[in-house]
């Protein structure tokens, strides 16, 4: 009894199987299928909306082109009018600022002429050379981490607080006269 048991569950099985692979084969073929309809709808659909697509860029074109055209003709006096004014503008404006830019070109020589008199005061002490304090001959720049005290005395006076050749940097003042 155990086998015809077992013979009618083996057959079962078999047209479950059988069943289930035919369902599976069938619904394999109708995906395919599917999928080559989609493709195709797709490819066609893409191709429409492209002569769409080509069809609206053809007829709005010539539109849009003349729409410029015209726009671009209005503008035109806007632009040549802004333009001379820009010109006129820039014209004004150049002939107020060139005298103040000349001006201020030679304002950096005052400005070392100036200054010179402060510079040969406050250097020679920050550089620990009171004598040369004031002098007009202290120049103080390093060369090769030697510092040109001046031409007459290249490395300093001899004497710490007093310069034999010593020359006023400041005006003489018109009291002296």
């Amino acid at each position: 009894m155990d086998d015809w048991s077992k013979q009618f569950l083996d057959a079962v099985s078999g047209a479950v199987n059988d069943l289930t692979q035919q369902m599976a084969d069938n619904t394999e073929r109708w995906l395919d299928s599917m999928t080559e309809q989609l493709a195709s709808a797709s490819e066609t659909l893409v191709q429409v909306t492209d002569e769409w697509a080509e069809q609206v860029q053809a007829a709005v074109d010539p539109e849009i082109d003349r729409v410029v055209s015209e726009l671009n003709q209005v503008l035109e006096p806007f632009q040549v009018s802004f333009n001379a004014q820009l010109d006129d503008v820039v014209d004004q404006l150049d002939e107020v600022l060139s005298p103040l830019v000349l001006g201020l070109s030679g304002l950096d020589q005052w400005f070392e002429e100036a200054s010179g008199p402060i510079n040969s005061t406050l250097e020679p002490l920050l550089q620990n050379y009171p004598a040369c304090v004031g002098c007009r001959n202290f120049y103080g720049q390093a060369y090769g981490g030697n510092t040109l005290v001046c031409a007459m005395h290249p490395y300093g006076p001899e004497e710490e607080r007093h310069c034999a050749d010593w020359e006023s940097v400041w005006p003489p003042s018109s009291n002296d006269g």
